[in-house]
């Protein structure tokens, strides 16, 4: 049941919480990850480079649009500036659709971060924290759970090829649930030598309206943040 939860996780992430049919799982990778054949970062490859992906995703959009959807699915961000845009659009000029979707996977962060078992999520680290528009960009991707990614449209492109200041955009309320109050779980480490709390971490769920200033609370108490995530109310 542990691996079917997983590849559930999967399905949700990288074709970004669009419906998944019985014609889009791929039956034999499932059953690779299942005998241990694979790892789960193989089956999140498998799951890129799959036709149901690439039909969704790389044929109905523009390349931009791609490159920016290819960040959030796999390695659970958004890019950070133009030079990230331009390095995979000649990565896919020069080798082509499936050395680009690999280069995500197979890329030092992806390792640091999810290394071979963890299905990517998405994540904010301290690297888009001291930077505002890296982490509101990554934050604006971020529509709730009922939310699909074949209905967005394209948040961070104008600023990204402007270089302009990045404007906070909470999840919208949907007739189906989601995250309807744009929730949001921080896992943080705490100092070593805080008596609020000793363990290896701590987990905080905050409102998107006190989001920044739990950030800034977080970082007063020389706390380090993990992860952002949105979180289903």
């Amino acid at each position: 049941m542990e691996l079917d939860d997983v590849m559930l996780s999967v399905y949700r992430q990288v074709l970004g919480n669009a419906h998944v049919t019985e014609s889009d799982r791929l039956t034999t990778a499932e059953s690779q990850l299942r005998n241990r054949d694979i790892s789960v970062r193989q089956f999140v490859a498998a799951v890129a480079l799959s036709d149901a992906y690439r039909q969704r995703f790389f044929d109905t959009n523009s390349q931009y649009r791609f490159i920016e959807l290819n960040f959030k699915h796999l390695l659970g961000r958004a890019p950070r500036n133009q030079a990230e845009i331009a390095e995979h659009t000649a990565i896919y000029a020069a080798a082509g659709y499936e050395a680009d979707i690999l280069s995500y996977i197979e890329s030092d962060e992806y390792s640091s971060v999810f290394g071979d078992n963890i299905t990517p999520f998405t994540r904010t680290d301290s690297a888009q924290l001291s930077q505002t528009r890296d982490f509101l960009r990554t934050i604006n991707q971020c529509r709730g759970f009922a939310s699909s990614d074949l209905a967005q449209s394209q948040p961070n492109a104008r600023s990204l090829a402007s270089n302009i200041a990045e404007s906070a955009n909470p999840p919208t309320a949907t007739r189906s649930g989601g995250n309807r109050n744009g929730r949001f779980e921080i896992v943080i480490d705490m100092p070593r030598n805080s008596a609020v709390n000793r363990r290896a971490a701590q987990v905080i769920t905050v409102d998107y309206a006190q989001l920044s200033q739990r950030i800034n609370v977080i970082q007063r108490q020389g706390a380090r943040i993990r992860t952002i995530k949105p979180v289903a109310k």
